[in-house]
Order: structure tokens, then sequence, then C-alpha cells
């Protein structure tokens, strides 16, 4: 089931691949070491991971959805719930997430949760991918700025994100275990 605010796939492609020309033309024009052009690379990994997302999920192998119990340790490091909070502050979680989940709290429910925690880290995991490899291809032509601020956006707006994703099916694990056990 697509969510409203994905909109239209078609039309979400056509704009990955016109922001995509923006940035190669920025790139050429001006160079990546501006924040300015991490913060747009950003903006295109965010349209291009509702291309992506699902095609993504369907294809990854059920054993990458596995989280360790010990990784809840590295989450509590990393500062995810602090992530958490912040996105629940400005009313992310409230306007955008939590509608998106198709989440109402029922059992009935507890599948498409956990698909759409599933298709998140996929999509924003992938999407940290490109941030990862361009980043790298702004290091090696000599743009360390640019490298920087790639990849800095790209934690911001994708790694913290897949983390999260990551600790709410660490959470989510034993309620669908225990529903699973009881048929529900």
């Amino acid at each position: 089931m697509q969510r409203k605010w994905m909109g239209d796939g078609t039309a979400n492609a056509i704009g990955s691949l016109f922001m995509a020309g923006i940035l190669i033309y920025c790139w050429f024009a001006r160079g990546p070491d501006h924040p300015v052009y991490g913060l747009l690379v950003a903006g295109w990994t965010l349209v291009l991971g509702t291309v992506l997302a699902v095609p993504l999920m369907v294809r990854l192998p059920e054993r990458w959805f596995r989280i360790p119990a010990g990784e809840h340790l590295i989450h509590r490091m990393l500062g995810v719930s602090a992530f958490n909070s912040l996105l629940d502050l400005s009313g992310w979680n409230r306007h955008l997430a939590l509608p998106m989940r198709g989440f109402n709290g029922t059992k009935a429910s507890l599948r498409t949760l956990e698909l759409s925690v599933r298709a998140g880290a996929s999509a924003h995991g992938a999407c940290f991918v490109i941030h990862l490899l361009l980043a790298a291809f702004a290091l090696f032509t000599g743009h360390r700025w640019g490298a920087f601020w790639i990849l800095l956006f790209g934690v911001l707006v994708h790694l913290y994100p897949v983390l999260l994703q990551r600790s709410i099916m660490l959470r989510l694990k034993p309620v669908l275990d225990k529903a699973r056990r009881t048929g529900s």
C-alpha cells in the first residue's frame, strides 16, 4: 500500500532524475565544497528513498533484518534515542513517520509496522551508501570539504534513521514473536 505523502512513484522517479541532473550541473559549475551541495544531495536521496524502499526491501535477505540483541548498546552509545526525541519534538514522527507506517496499535497492524520499518531501513541504508560513494568520489577528486558535507548530511538524514529503524525492530521483535506464537 502506498502512503499519501509519497505521491505517485513515477513522479518521484522523475523528480529523482531531475535532482540528479541538478547535482551534476552544480558539481561542474561550482564544485561540491559548499554545505548547500551536501544538503542538495540529502534532498535528492530523500526523494530517491521513496522510489527505492519497497523494491529493495523485497530483494534483501531476511537475515539483514535480524538485529542482534547487543546492538541496543551501540544505539545507546550513539544517541539514537536522543535522535528520536528530536524527531518527536520537531513533529516529524507525529505528522510524517507514524501516519506513513499505518500502525494503529492493534495486533492486526503489527505486520504493517514491521514492513514499514523494514522499508525505511532499506531505503535509508541504500541512500546512505550513495552518500558514502559520493563522499569518496569527492575526496578522491580533491574536494575534502565536499566529502565532509556530503557525508555529514548522509549521517544525519540516513544513517541515524537506519539505526532508529533497527532500534524499533529490536523492540518490535519480541512482540511479533509473541503474536506469531499465539496465532494472532
